[in-house]
């Protein structure tokens, strides 16, 4: 399921990581390292790594950069082993199709944590639940395996579901959410949202799919600093439905067809997004 990249360092130094697109490539830095080499060696066993090269940008912060075979990042990892920096890159899955795929769902808020609140009382925690049930059984339907963080009106901490989802590893993750704003009269429309450049084209599937609903769109929002956006291990998309602090907003997001239909067009996008690939 993965390539390695392993980094013999004398004692364990502090990192960083990032993606690179056109062409896919994660970087590493690792400060407080100086190269006493000019070679790596490459094996023949590796499927999504294309090329590794490394420079020594300062005298001591060393860059790795690992090319990818694949346009889209499937997610990477890093630890330690001893005191060698490991990198473990995804494979990018056999597979394309959703019946083949594990798709992590998360229901935002829940709980004590309601969340936002429209203008006739409805609180977001109720709302995420409903639409996130809708797309489990979307998904379900389609074959593919779904983990939820929740599945009725329980208290699940974001560290709790971050925890989840670092241990299930999914191909793929949507947290559904609610937008709310001080001008409930203005602001409207659906938006989604990611940290890494290499998992924006998920979110942008997606987005351009919610848009055929007619919903306003308030963008796509990029750098975001959202727990599950977090993720380097498997790509991911925080969608903010819509805004339940603008009357016409809420009034679609207490309609049960309504909500169904936001449902589809989140698999829609996904589809769409794994065609891409494809």
């Amino acid at each position: 399921l993965y390539d390695y990249v392993s980094l013999i360092l004398y004692e364990r130094l502090p990192y960083q990581s990032f993606h690179q697109i056109n062409p896919s490539t994660i970087i590493i830095d690792v400060f407080g390292a100086t190269t006493n080499t000019n070679w790596v060696t490459q094996m023949q066993s590796t499927r999504e790594i294309k090329n590794i090269s490394y420079e020594q940008v300062e005298d001591e912060l060393l860059r790795i950069k690992i090319e990818l075979n694949h346009e889209q990042h499937w997610g990477h990892s890093i630890y330690y082993a001893g005191n060698n920096l490991i990198i473990k890159v995804k494979r990018r899955p056999k597979s394309l199709l959703l019946k083949d795929l594990v798709i992590g769902v998360d229901a935002g808020h829940g709980g004590t944590n309601k969340g936002a609140f429209g203008i006739t009382g409805i609180m977001e925690k109720d709302m995420t639940l409903l639409v996130a049930k809708e797309l489990q059984q979307l998904l379900e339907a389609e074959g593919a395996k779904v983990i939820m963080t929740r599945t009725k009106d329980t208290t699940y901490d974001n560290h709790d579901r971050y925890l989840l989802f670092k241990e299930t590893n999914p191909d793929l993750l949507v947290s559904i959410h609610l937008n709310s704003s001080a001008d409930p009269v203005r602001i409207k429309g659906v938006s989604t949202y990611y940290k890494h450049i290499g998992y924006r084209s998920l979110s942008q599937k997606i987005l351009q799919q919610m848009l055929d609903m007619g919903l306003g769109e308030f963008g796509n929002v990029g750098h975001f600093n959202f727990i599950l956006n977090g993720f380097t291990e498997f790509p991911n998309v925080l969608v903010e439905t819509l805004f339940i602090s603008h009357p016409e907003d809420e009034t679609n997001v207490l309609n049960a067809a309504y909500r169904k239909q936001m449902a589809e067009k989140i698999v829609e996008g996904i589809k769409d997004w794994l065609a891409q690939q494809r």
